[in-house]
């Protein structure tokens, strides 16, 4: 039986018990079967994927070892170009970095056992026979050579398949040794997809983003006060192939922009204090206005040069309200990773407050309800960077009901089943190793208020408690005392924006925070930090407000998007910030200075 024989045996069993999908469309087993054969035909890498895989599935095997029951294909064809620029100067340029990156998956064993999810605390059984089976990121040739990329999927393939075989027996010599009790399957069963959209073929203006990046990062040099800035802006254009033996032949497109703007003042006592606007569109034309970015340059500067001169804000306890921006990321930072399910590796040990042992509990107030929907384009108008069809499993994304009145009913899960959930729910994310992740995460809640309203019920909950005032956090941001020009200098090395001064470590520190007095008036303060935001402060929470915040970070398959309103919390614990801060510079700065001549 030749190879275009075998593909339409294939194809015609998945038209017997699996859904396709051909543009979003179902169509008959014989269109979908000849549109794969048309599709191959014109797409070298595709075929190249498909041939490769049929052989090494139907061939690849050890005398006396198990033969791969699984192997898949993940390859990003994607092209890159990104210009930085700080006070109107480009620092770095990046014109069209092509590459192509495959990722292998090769199981063997069964559904029921394979060599995944088995950690017997060696670094080599983790990375590569851990979470994700024999997994490795190669490059393959980017000219549309049948054979080169052939013979790049061949090693990578056979590289993973003679660990694999390894992992497995050392799994089951362990297993031997150890009382395991209902153990999951290792992967879940899931319907093949077959779908394919447009190829891209984007030139990236370069030309464009550097002047985009060259006018904003001049408008800084109208802020002497400002120790440093940068402004990069960036494009990308992909297509991604995902090709697996159940029967899966997927290809997606898409383009993207993004332009993050970062500012850092240092204070008088040396405490430094930085800021970011990140905005994300599928086309430069979608992105702000020049005018707009602008307008959110002179604010941030504005807010920064306030808060660098504020008093500082000693010890606090009592409420905190926190506006829908810092709110949706505080959620985020506290939720999202708890919400992804999945069992935990044989030989490893699951944390004492993994959501799954709280699925039917509640954990929110009652009038909290959580959904993360990834087949939502938009949130109120905001496009959501993390909008996807088809997850990097190949399983369609599904919205997922997290939690409800309070409640937590399900986590969103991967291929990786656990003891709760038997299946995917399109949610395997990740270029290098797909697990279980967040996608769009909204937070609806019930009953919420206007902003006064809000302010408001502040005031009572601190005259209730015989406070002099209450904390408003406007804005959360990285605050330190010498890091960040140094941070700065190695993300934008990196050539990316990788949302650590809002979700990462840093990402607790208030940076904008406001007094607020029982009489309405607000005061700026600055320096302090949250000692700790749990649980047990979420489910407290006594009122929320009406309107979202979309917030995206992350680009590509690593996109999060969080939607959430205003929070506030009944009680919190704010402590000074005490560390030692870095002196300022002992002469003004050159823009100080020329400043001062003209």
């Amino acid at each position: 039986m030749n190879r275009l024989n075998k593909l339409a045996a294939i194809l015609a069993t998945i038209a017997l018990f699996g859904s396709t999908s051909l543009l979003a469309e179902d169509r008959p087993a014989a269109t979908t079967a000849e549109t794969v054969r048309k599709e191959m035909q014109q797409d070298v890498v595709l075929r190249a994927l498909v041939d490769e895989l049929a052989r090494n599935i139907e061939r690849l095997k050890i005398e006396d070892m198990a033969q791969p029951y699984f192997i898949e294909y993940a390859l990003n064809d994607g092209t890159g170009a990104s210009v930085s620029a700080r006070l109107g100067a480009v620092t770095s340029r990046r014109a069209d970095s092509r590459s192509r990156r495959l990722r292998t998956d090769v199981r063997v064993g069964d559904y029921e056992l394979d060599n995944t999810n088995f950690q017997s605390g060696g670094f080599g059984d983790f990375g590569f026979s851990g979470m994700g089976g024999g997994m490795s990121g190669i490059s393959v040739p980017i000219e549309d050579d049948y054979t080169a990329i052939r013979q790049a999927l061949w090693w990578a393939t056979d590289r993973d398949y003679k660990s694999v075989v390894e992992a497995l027996e050392r799994k089951r010599a362990f297993m031997e040794t150890k009382l395991i009790e209902d153990k999951p399957e290792d992967f879940s069963r899931e319907k093949p997809s077959v779908h394919f959209e447009t190829p891209v073929r984007v030139e990236l203006d370069l030309a464009a983003l550097e002047k985009l990046a060259v006018e904003l990062s001049s408008i800084f040099r109208e802020f002497p006060d400002v120790q440093s800035s940068i402004v990069s802006a960036s494009g990308g254009a992909s297509n991604r192939y995902l090709v697996n033996s159940e029967g899966t032949r997927i290809r997606t497109a898409n383009t993207s922009y993004s332009i993050t703007i970062t500012a850092t003042v240092q204070a008088d006592d040396g405490m430094k204090m930085t800021d970011t606007i990140t905005e994300r569109a599928e086309s430069l034309d979608k992105l702000p206005s020049h005018s707009d970015l602008e307008k959110q340059c002179r604010e941030m500067v504005a807010q920064l040069l306030k808060i660098k001169d504020a008093p500082k804000l000693d010890a606090y306890t009592g409420p905190v309200l926190f506006d829908a921006r810092p709110a949706a990321q505080i959620f985020f930072q506290t939720f999202s990773s708890r919400f992804a399910g999945g069992q935990r590796p044989v030989g490893g040990q699951a944390q004492p407050d993994d959501f799954e042992k709280k699925i039917g509990t509640i954990i929110l107030p009652k009038s909290f309800t959580v959904m993360d929907d990834p087949t939502r384009e938009e949130i109120d108008g905001t496009p959501v960077a993390a909008h996807y069809r088809y997850d990097q499993q190949g399983v369609p994304a599904q919205p997922v009901t997290l939690v409800e009145k309070g409640k937590l009913l399900a986590q969103v899960m991967s291929r990786n089943p656990s003891k709760v959930a038997k299946s995917s729910t399109g949610h395997g994310r990740g270029d290098w190793r797909p697990s279980a992740s967040t996608g769009c995460l909204v937070v609806q809640t019930k009953g919420g208020k206007s902003v006064d309203d809000l302010k408001q019920k502040l005031i009572e909950l601190c005259e209730q408690e015989d406070l002099e005032f209450g904390i408003r956090i406007a804005a959360l941001g990285a605050t330190s005392g010498g890091m960040d020009n140094r941070f700065s200098m190695l993300m934008e090395s990196l050539g990316g924006d990788f949302g650590f001064n809002r979700f990462g470590g840093a990402a607790a520190t208030p940076l904008a925070i406001y007094k607020v007095y029982r009489d309405g008036r607000e005061e700026l303060v600055r320096g302090a930090e949250i000692a700790r935001i749990d649980l047990k402060a979420f489910k407290r929470i006594p009122a929320t407000g009406k309107m979202l915040y979309v917030h995206n970070t992350g680009s590509g398959a690593s996109a999060k998007t969080v939607a959430a309103p205003a929070m506030l919390f009944e009680e919190l614990d704010l402590a000074k910030i005490d560390r030692d801060f870095d002196k300022p510079p002992i002469l003004p700065t050159p823009l100080a200075r020329a400043d001062r001549e003209n």
